[in-house]
């Protein structure tokens, strides 16, 4: 067993915290996020030779140079039917996002909002490889026949350093590596602070149902709206395809055991076969949630893609450094689960943030 694995199993619970008002989600009691950072077992916390900072990982580098830093966002939310958000961010990099928004969104019938973060490397058009952009103007993630559809916002990751296994080294994607996502922290993740404000900006327009700001995503993407929702009052819930495990990643030198502030439900869709391990590293990373916050609901879900049935084990010839991971497990995880984007939309129909 490696050093890593004993010194895991050996972790202890750790206090929690709030990072929000605490009408908004659900909070678990402790004193402030650093503190619930600090106390998180792992490299990120006790390692300082290594790992130099409370929040796991340094903030990840900028890599300009990367394969796919000309893409052009502008251009791809036109395309979309979206409206450009830009804004500068503390580090003064220009974010954008694009915003969707259904014209049957008003004041009156506000629409709930998703918030839809890209696989690293990915176009913001990706969205178009799936089944959720189709559905925008249909889905019902309400219970309310006069309130179909979402709100749409797709923000654009940076151009940055990854901790992943090559071919995915740099370029676009999310950092899930710096795990600060303290609002009070002058060094808060630059990617959480977009994030917030471009909710924000969405919200501000008023035809958003502030009561259901949901997260979805793919890959890099997936693991980044877990962890955001994980530590963000005003997400009332989740749904994810393929994500790396946010606190641990096979690849990171500073991995942390999971820290919550709230108890934001969480469906996490995985193949059976996927990339490098994904469906081991993440199940590991759900079952430390259910054992160390038995209070997030979540629904960790394994699907044999050949099938299409779920499952209740991974490939283990699919797993880290297994022979079929960058092969089979690359073709599966590229791949968007159209069969089950319906169950996502239910799981967030039902996880209203004034339900929990």
């Amino acid at each position: 067993m490696s050093i890593r694995a004993i010194l895991r199993l050996i972790a202890v619970a750790v206090p929690l915290c709030v990072v929000g008002p605490a009408a908004l989600g659900v909070p678990l009691p402790t004193t402030n996020q650093t503190t619930a950072a600090q106390a998180s077992s792992g490299p990120g916390s006790n390692n300082p030779l290594l790992c130099r900072t409370p929040y796991g990982d340094a903030p990840q580098p900028p890599a300009p140079l990367s394969p796919n830093g000309k893409l052009d966002y502008r251009n791809s939310c036109v395309l979309l039917g979206g409206q450009r958000l830009n804004w500068t961010d503390r580090d003064l990099t220009l974010r954008h996002a694009c915003l969707i928004t259904p014209r049957n969104a008003s004041v009156l019938r506000p629409l709930p909002l998703v918030v839809w973060f890209t696989p690293s490397l990915a176009p913001m058009n990706i969205i178009r490889q799936t089944n959720v952009y189709s559905q925008r103007n249909t889905a019902d993630l309400t219970g309310d026949p006069l309130r179909q559809g979402f709100v749409l916002l797709i923000p654009e990751p940076r151009e940055i350093q990854h901790v992943y296994p090559w071919p995915d080294q740099k370029g676009f994607g999310w950092d899930n590596w710096y795990r600060n996502l303290d609002r009070s922290s002058p060094t808060l993740n630059v990617d959480v602070a977009a994030i917030d404000q471009f909710i924000n900006t969405a919200e501000s327009n008023g035809n958003v149902d502030e009561n259901r700001v949901y997260l979805a995503g793919w890959s890099d993407g997936a693991a980044f709206a877990e962890l955001y929702a994980l530590n963000t009052p005003s997400i009332a819930a989740a749904a994810v395809y393929s994500a790396p495990a946010p606190f641990s990643d096979i690849n990171d030198p500073c991995w942390q055991s999971p820290f919550v502030t709230y108890a934001t439900p969480i469906y996490d869709l995985h193949n059976a076969c996927d990339i490098e391990g994904t469906c081991q590293t993440a199940s590991q990373f759900h079952d430390e949630i259910a054992s160390e916050f038995p209070q997030v609901e979540q629904q960790a879900v394994i699907v044999q893609r050949a099938t299409g049935r779920t499952v209740s084990r991974c490939d283990a010839t699919c797993g880290p450094g297994a022979p079929f991971s960058y092969s089979t497990g690359i073709a599966e995880h590229r791949v968007w689960p159209f069969r089950r984007t319906r169950d996502m939309f239910d799981f967030m129909r039902s996880n209203p943030l004034k339900g929990r």
